[in-house]
């Protein structure tokens, strides 16, 4: 089962934002992390859509905008609103004129998604955004959880798997997780709960490379 992963900020952090000095502007938020936090949830939480992404890991010098650590303090500046919602018109604009250029069906129940590999498939069912995290049977993984899940896969056999919290998805749900492929739910952990959902990968180095994202997950069955 998967347990806690979290990455610690020294203190230091916190105190040289202190010691920055000067009055804070009114619209500047201090944000602190926590395992819950990913940039698409802040910026649907500070400013009520997900189109500012991209401002505040451009205000925070993040460079891999799935990847945010617990204890790290961002700077939220609420003024940028403005400037946001005009870049996020234009964006919509030239999707629109794109979209009207390359006529397209599409239906409430059935969506196209890209596999691991690339090739596009079209899966229908309920469609929902969740956190991700990755854990693995690889020894070199401290915090693994064996090689067999909750609902006893042997992982070592059929590596694909997810867990859940039981409360939001089922365990023996079948599941297509964007970035990962299709899946079912046989596992559970201690840090998944809510939202959130935990893949397997055979190795360690796998793990790393996926680190925390959010994707679009949607139920099969």
């Amino acid at each position: 089962m998967k347990l806690v992963k979290t990455f610690l900020f020294g203190s230091a952090v916190v105190a040289g934002i202190v010691a920055f000095g000067g009055k804070a502007d009114a619209a500047e938020i201090e944000h602190v992390v926590t395992s819950s936090d990913s940039l698409w949830g802040l910026s649907v939480k500070y400013f009520g859509s997900e189109a500012y992404i991209d401002k505040i890991a451009e205000d925070n010098d993040i460079v891999n905008k799935d990847l945010i650590y617990d204890g790290e303090v961002l700077l939220i500046n609420t003024d940028d609103k403005a400037t946001a919602s005009v870049k996020t018109a234009e964006a919509d604009t030239e999707a629109s004129s794109e979209t009207n250029q390359e006529p397209a069906a599409q239906t409430a129940t059935q969506e196209t998604v890209t596999d691991t590999a690339g090739d596009q498939n079209s899966y229908a069912g309920t469609t929902m955004y969740m956190e991700a995290t990755a854990y693995s049977s690889d020894p070199a993984d401290a915090l693994g959880g064996g090689s067999y899940t909750a609902t006893g896969q042997n992982l070592l056999e059929n590596p694909m798997a997810v867990a859940v919290d039981p409360s939001v998805i089922p365990l023996g749900t079948h599941l297509y997780v964007e970035g990962y492929g299709e899946a079912y739910a046989v596992d559970t952990g201690g840090a998944i709960q809510g939202n959130i959902i935990d893949v397997h990968f055979p190795t360690y180095a796998q793990c790393e490379a996926w680190g925390r994202r959010q994707v679009k997950v949607t139920i099969l069955d």
